[in-house]
């Protein structure tokens, strides 16, 4: 049985948020400034294969409410990188991930949003992946679907192919091979390439809202 699909701004209840309200401009800068050096020291260890020192930097940077730390090492603990792989606990620094991204995102000057905009997309379709795979949580194809298209829609490549497979086969959608041909078109626009796909492009596909 199913569990239902979970709106979006229930589901990033915004925990992050609420630290970062908390506390004054100059702390929230402060924070800020250190998990970005964090990270760059904990990405630095795990491109020499410190895999274990690398995760210690990474949940450094989720303490310090850094999106793309809470992401790491979200991911870290979903693939064991460093440490004892841990599904649960890998789904909830996902979340939080996508709920500190969601904050930036509104509140940063629109000639910085871009990057949050990335780095939310990235976390949303990660917790896609989680209910695609079961893990963490529940597997249910419904919630995959539903927030691969919110990352799609926010621009991932990954998303919009993954989306496009879900709407030809009727995966947690309605089967809808122009919505398919609409997104395989986006991730191809992007780098993505599937073989065998040709189809995506007939005209019949053309100006597909």
């Amino acid at each position: 049985m199913h569990t239902a699909v979970t709106p979006l701004t229930e589901a990033l209840r915004p925990l992050a948020v609420t630290a970062n309200r908390q506390k004054s401009g100059a702390e929230t800068s402060q924070m800020t400034a250190e998990g970005e050096e964090v990270v760059k020291q904990a990405i630095h260890y795990h491109e020499q294969g410190e895999l274990e020192k690398a995760t210690v930097y990474f949940r450094k940077a989720a303490e310090l409410q850094n999106p793309l730390g809470m992401f790491l090492f979200g991911m870290s603990l979903r693939h064991g990188w460093g440490c004892k792989a841990n599904p649960n606990l890998a789904f909830q620094f996902l979340q939080k991930a996508a709920e500190s991204a969601v904050f930036d995102l509104n509140h940063l000057n629109p000639g910085t949003s871009s990057a949050a905009k990335s780095e939310l997309s990235i976390a949303i379709y990660e917790l896609g992946i989680s209910f695609r795979h079961g893990w963490g949580v529940p597997k249910n194809k419904e919630t995959a679907a539903y927030y691969f298209e919110i990352a799609a829609n926010l621009g991932d490549a990954d998303a919009q192919a993954d989306l496009a497979f879900c709407y030809e086969h009727g995966n947690g959608v309605k089967k809808d091979k122009a919505k398919s041909a609409k997104y395989y078109r986006l991730a191809h626009a992007q780098g993505v390439h599937i073989f065998g796909n040709s189809w995506v492009f007939k005209s019949k596909y053309d100006n597909v809202e």
